[in-house]
């Protein structure tokens, strides 16, 4: 995490301040406020701090304009279409993949719904396998590159943002399947509780999780190397 004690100070109100709504005040608007207030300054900060990371901004962004769906809207199937290019944008950045990489996803995930639909299939189910195989993707990628050097704090920061995130997911699985009924729904204020607790540091550990100033340092080596 960059020493950067106001950023910090910051993000320890946001998630005391909503953590404390959601428990003594459920569904006061004041929390889902502070909650969309605090990704969009994780898009704030990386654009700040990596400007010219795109791919992480991008990959913030998308984050954010999909919780925009979500919390104020209640588009869930397009929230969760907009997550499956947030975590494709993630996936580019850590495979260091090309652009062009994005018009072939753009396809495969158009043709899924497309599909889903004309089968009667429920389309949330088949983006949401869609995101999952993303996540654990950037969540192994992001390990792999933290066993090979376990001092570079964006590393670190990925590897355990990506973690966050997971735990954060299974989190609202638990609660679809307490509301639809299949188990017992007695911890649902808990694990609603539980869900942005994972979620929002999953965003801040992202945000410091840039790989630019990595690229950019093994290039300076391999010139210097080059020329030596």
């Amino acid at each position: 995490m960059p020493n950067d004690k106001r950023w910090l100070i910051v993000w320890i109100f946001i998630y005391v301040g909503f953590l404390t709504l959601d428990i003594f005040f459920p569904n006061y608007w004041g929390s889902a406020l502070l909650k969309y207030t605090g990704i969009f300054l994780c898009v704030v900060y990386a654009y700040k701090k990596y400007r010219n990371d795109t791919k992480l901004i991008l990959a913030l962004f998308l984050t954010l304009l999909a919780d925009t769906v979500l919390v104020w809207t209640n588009m869930t199937v397009l929230g969760v279409f907009i997550f499956c290019f947030a975590q494709f944008m993630h996936f580019l950045r850590l495979t260091r993949l090309s652009k062009k990489h994005l018009g072939a996803f753009t396809l495969v995930i158009s043709l899924l719904t497309i599909v889903s639909a004309f089968h009667g299939d429920r389309i949330i189910y088949s983006l949401a396998a869609l995101y999952g195989g993303l996540l654990i993707s950037n969540l192994a990628m992001s390990a792999s590159r933290f066993r090979e050097d376990r001092q570079n704090i964006c590393a670190r920061c990925a590897f355990y943002g990506f973690i966050a995130f997971i735990c954060c997911d299974f989190c609202v699985g638990l609660r679809y399947v307490m509301l639809d009924g299949a188990v017992p729904a007695d911890i649902l204020p808990v694990v609603a509780v539980l869900v942005w607790a994972f979620y929002y540091p999953s965003q801040v550990l992202l945000a410091n999780s840039s790989l630019y100033k990595e690229s950019v340092k093994r290039r300076t080596v391999a010139k210097t190397s080059d020329v030596s």
